[in-house]
């Protein structure tokens, strides 16, 4: 693990090679059981998404978790190091991070697009980015400065858009720039995405897209609800932004740039009570993994190889 004082050379940040797809992982024993049905059900689980926030008190317990889990390549779901903000994190919130990530076959921590608050006072929720060219060069300064706090990268996962602009750059077009500019990946979050639809329905998605430069995008996140619930006309919406994402993930497949080390589903998708049936699950994990053209055998090797 990097100390905060540690001086030490830059490093150069590379996308992993293709594992192949995963879930979002809550700390919970729900979902501990989740995963164990999972794999009675013959699910081939490539990667493994954590988020940061559950490991606040005791970032040590991750090992135990992620041991639970089968030691599979993971990521860290974050939005501690605070890469929208001028001020920065305080050095014990760096030093958790670090041991987070410090735990084996890490491949990268991914970061909102968005601002949390100050060295002392988190906000509640990730604001909405302000698209401004100042605000933009924080961001890219910020993950420069992460090179030498990580022995892995950060990507940036773009925010939904809940708010009127008030730079001259869209979500993903800033999202697009600070990568650009800070020479790293993109999480490409399609939920998010979808739900920016509910807070300003005069948003493009598709222009959205289309600004992401494919052969940056390390990750995409996509939403998967219970089915059963999905049969309620109350959830009609949510079915549609599922099945806008499934479409969109197919269409990106076919591009010749696009290879993202994950796909990773947020199997309980926003609005809905419940997570995803663990056999529905199971079958958009193999039919993402067949999108990527990951066989279990590739996978393997991909995963000995990114450790």
């Amino acid at each position: 693990m990097t100390s905060v004082n540690t001086i030490r050379p830059v490093p150069t940040w590379h996308c992993p090679p293709v594992l192949g797809a995963g879930y979002l992982y809550h700390c919970i024993p729900a979902h501990q059981r989740y995963h164990d049905r999972l794999l009675q059900l013959g699910a081939q689980v490539d990667m493994i998404e954590y988020l940061a926030s559950h490991f606040t008190s005791d970032p040590d317990y991750l090992q135990e978790v992620h041991a639970g889990t089968g030691g599979l390549p993971w990521t860290l779901h974050s939005y501690e190091y605070m890469i929208g903000s001028v001020d920065r994190p305080r050095p014990s919130t760096l030093r958790r991070l670090q041991r987070l990530a410090a735990v084996p076959g890490c491949q990268y921590i991914g970061e909102h697009v968005a601002m949390v608050g100050t060295t002392d006072t988190y906000s509640g929720n990730f604001l909405q980015p302000f698209g401004t060219d100042e605000q933009t060069q924080v961001f890219i300064d910020n993950l420069s400065a992460a090179r030498r706090d990580f022995d892995c990268p950060l990507i940036v996962e773009n925010q939904p858009q809940v708010l009127n602009r008030i730079g001259p750059r869209s979500v993903c077009e800033q999202v697009r720039d600070i990568a650009v500019g800070a020479d790293t990946g993109v999480l490409l979050s399609l939920s998010n995405l979808a739900m920016s639809n509910s807070f300003r329905p005069e948003v493009d998605r598709e222009r959205e897209l289309g600004v992401i430069p494919v052969d940056r995008i390390w990750e995409v996140h996509v939403p998967l609800a219970c089915e059963a619930e999905l049969r309620d006309p109350a959830y009609a919406t949510v079915r549609e932004d599922e099945r806008w994402a499934l479409r969109t993930l197919e269409e990106l497949c076919k591009h010749p740039d696009f290879r993202p080390t994950a796909v990773i589903f947020e199997i309980q998708a926003t609005g809905t009570p419940s997570p995803a049936e663990p056999e529905r699950t199971r079958d958009m994990l193999e039919h993402a993994r067949g999108l990527l053209g990951v066989t279990r055998q590739s996978a393997s090797t991909a995963a000995e190889a990114g450790t």
